[in-house]
């Protein structure tokens, strides 16, 4: 079946952006949704049981003596509890209903459920991103964006709604926008975050973002190469030749980079050593 425009698209994130870190897609522990699914089900049963016992007491009532005239009836009053659900618990119903419609492959009835999940639980990153993932899937590009952007003006310090919109707006070919979303410093920027702003300022030659998100990077993490390269490139750019010889032979020395990058970096040592000399 041939691709669509669309699916031949989202293949072709340039190459230099490709292997950069996905958001992750969840902040609710598996244990806290089993948590959440349980106290349901516990709260289900619970009322269950109180309404079961109620019908065996009726049973067990003494028997009608025949000798005597038959009283008068008494009327039966049942009750069974209605289990109040709390808002977090409503959503994640309405979650496992969306799972539901999706493994029969009800797009539109996923996304109303999630809709939903998120109307009782505003706050709830996994379920946002996930829609925004299912209106993407159904090319529905700017509710998906829509989606989350509405998430980030109740949750403006959540860097993985940041790193999620900044992914889609790349797919999109929106670099600068993607970039932009980066740039905002609110909240805490994880390695992934600076990992992903550093690639999209150095691509886009905002070489001032670039050296700050790797600089960043190897206060982190400087076990890892490839933040070293990225740090060595913004300052060669800043012509700040002695950091950048000592920051490409620190790339070298950790590993962790391509072999079209290790052939890059010897290149530039070589360029650089010889001006200096």
């Amino acid at each position: 079946m041939p691709q669509t425009a669309r699916q031949v698209a989202q293949k072709s994130v340039s190459a230099d952006l490709a292997d950069m870190p996905v958001a992750q897609e969840s902040l609710e522990s598996e244990e806290e949704q089993k948590e959440l699914q349980s106290s349901y089900d516990q709260g289900y049963e619970s009322g269950y049981e109180r309404a079961l016992a109620e019908v065996k007491h009726e049973k067990k009532a003494k028997p009608v003596v025949h000798q005597a005239p038959a009283p008068a009836p008494v009327k039966s009053e049942l009750s069974i509890q209605t289990v109040a659900l709390t808002p977090n618990e409503l959503a994640q119903v309405e979650y496992l209903n969306a799972e539901k419609a999706l493994e029969q492959e009800d797009s539109k009835q996923a996304v109303m459920n999630l809709e939903a999940a998120l109307n009782y639980r505003p706050n709830w990153i996994m379920a946002r991103q996930r829609l925004a993932a299912l209106y993407y899937g159904r090319g529905e590009v700017r509710e998906a964006i829509a989606t989350l952007e509405k998430g980030l003006a109740k949750q403006p310090n959540q860097p993985e709604l940041r790193l999620t919109l900044a992914k889609l707006l790349v797919n999109e070919s929106q670099n600068q926008a993607a970039l932009a979303v980066l740039n905002d410093k609110s909240g805490s920027m994880n390695t992934q975050y600076l990992a992903m702003r550093g690639a999209l300022a150095q691509k886009l030659n905002n070489n001032a973002v670039a050296l700050n998100s790797y600089q960043q990077l190897v206060r982190v993490a400087s076990f890892d190469g490839r933040w070293w390269m990225g740090l060595a490139i913004a300052q060669d750019r800043s012509g700040d030749m002695k950091k950048a010889v000592e920051s490409y032979r620190k790339a070298l020395q950790l590993g962790n980079i391509s072999a079209s990058s290790q052939q890059f970096i010897q290149q530039r040592l070589a360029a650089l050593t010889k001006h200096r000399s």
